[in-house]
């Protein structure tokens, strides 16, 4: 019998033997083309919980060609951190990073959702009530409270 699929809620750092089904709602490279260049995804599943995602340099040779934004995957193995830097693009307590035994399939998901925007009413801005260091469609939520005054 096939293993159920984890949900991102329910990562939670205890296990790294995870079997995902997700799209990649966002996809981009940092850093300098073949050479020290890594991805950085977006995953989404089908409960449209998201998790950030990386595949360092040194994995990336063997899956580059293979992930594409909006595209659908059961994935296997991630290393799983404490999402807790500076800046974060997801509001997920981990992020997951690719190892030598991860496995990326692609799969026909047209369930899972696409990018979904998350709003916080503007009140809650001005007031303070948003995760600071979160970054918000290229607009972090460090400028913003460098510059609440102005609003």
């Amino acid at each position: 019998m096939a293993r159920i699929h984890d949900k991102i809620w329910s990562i939670d750092g205890s296990k790294e033997t995870l079997k995902l089904a997700v799209r990649i709602t966002d996809l981009w490279f940092v850093g300098t083309p073949n050479k020290s260049e890594q991805a950085e995804m977006v995953f989404v599943d089908y409960e449209g919980d998201q998790i950030h995602a990386i595949c360092k340099s040194d994995h990336l040779k063997s899956w580059k060609a293979d992930l594409k934004e909006n595209c659908t995957y059961v994935m296997h193995n991630f290393k799983v951190v404490k999402n807790d830097g500076q800046f974060r693009v997801c509001e997920h307590e981990y992020k997951l990073f690719f190892i030598g035994v991860t496995v990326v399939r692609e799969a026909d998901l047209h369930e899972l959702p696409f990018k979904e925007f998350r709003f916080v009413e503007f009140a809650n801005v001005v007031a303070g009530n948003f995760v600071s260091g979160l970054l918000v469609g290229g607009l972090s939520a460090c400028f913003i409270e460098k510059y609440q005054g102005c609003f």
